[in-house]
């Protein structure tokens, strides 16, 4: 992985540790209605709109989320806190924060087009780098999965952290979708108990983010 790539993934695991969280006591009824919402009709009722200024990029949430206003990031062009008003799922570690979702943009002609980057061999080397690139920030991968799409190569990757106070409890998600334009990261931070329950709401957060448009 290119340097850029390299200082990408490295900014975004900060903030992965980063977000993590307080408690899961919150609004037991108020999260039960969100959870209703997205795990069994499958479409979450939309929450709040974050868009960009001065890019175009956006992130929209599920009803229940909220996000904070963007911070300053060396790694990132825009990047934002996103946080459950439920206490669900709950977040792993001491931040407030359940996610952050934030954008980069590849120096201009970098990438020759969409099809070179969705090429399965390209996909697996960048995988394969990702995976590296984890373990050298102590974490140690669980699960891989490709994301299906034709507008972006994507993939996501589950971790565990292998040191910190009760790490083998605490599950990192990332999601990466990489387009001609740039790269988006998800990260979301959870217990291990409630990721199946939380990959919905962190796939449905994922989904919602769109590139920049200038």
């Amino acid at each position: 992985m290119d340097g850029a790539a390299t200082t990408r993934q490295r900014g975004i695991l900060r903030c992965a540790h980063r977000s993590k969280g307080e408690g899961m006591r919150q609004g037991r009824t108020q999260a039960c209605r969100v959870f209703l919402a997205l795990l069994l009709f499958g479409v979450p009722a939309i929450g709040e709109e974050f868009t960009d200024p001065a890019t175009g990029f956006s992130v929209t949430v599920p009803a229940g989320f909220a996000i904070r206003p963007p911070r300053k990031d060396p790694n990132h062009e825009t990047l934002v806190d996103i946080v459950s008003l439920t206490g669900q799922p709950p977040v792993a570690g001491r931040s407030h924060a359940l996610c952050a979702a934030g954008f980069r943009r590849n120096p201009e002609g970098s990438v020759s087009s969409q099809a070179e980057l969705n090429a399965l061999p390209a996909l697996k080397e960048r995988v394969a780098q990702a995976r590296t690139i984890l373990a050298g920030q102590g974490l140690e991968t669980e699960t891989v999965d490709s994301i299906k799409s034709s507008e972006f190569a994507g993939f996501e990757i589950v971790s565990i952290p292998t040191s910190g106070p009760d790490h083998r409890n605490v599950r990192i998600y990332m999601a990466i979708l990489d387009r001609v334009i740039g790269r988006i990261d998800v990260v979301c931070a959870t217990t291990k108990h409630a990721l199946p329950s939380a990959l919905p709401v962190f796939r449905a957060i994922r989904d919602g983010t769109r590139p920049p448009t200038r």
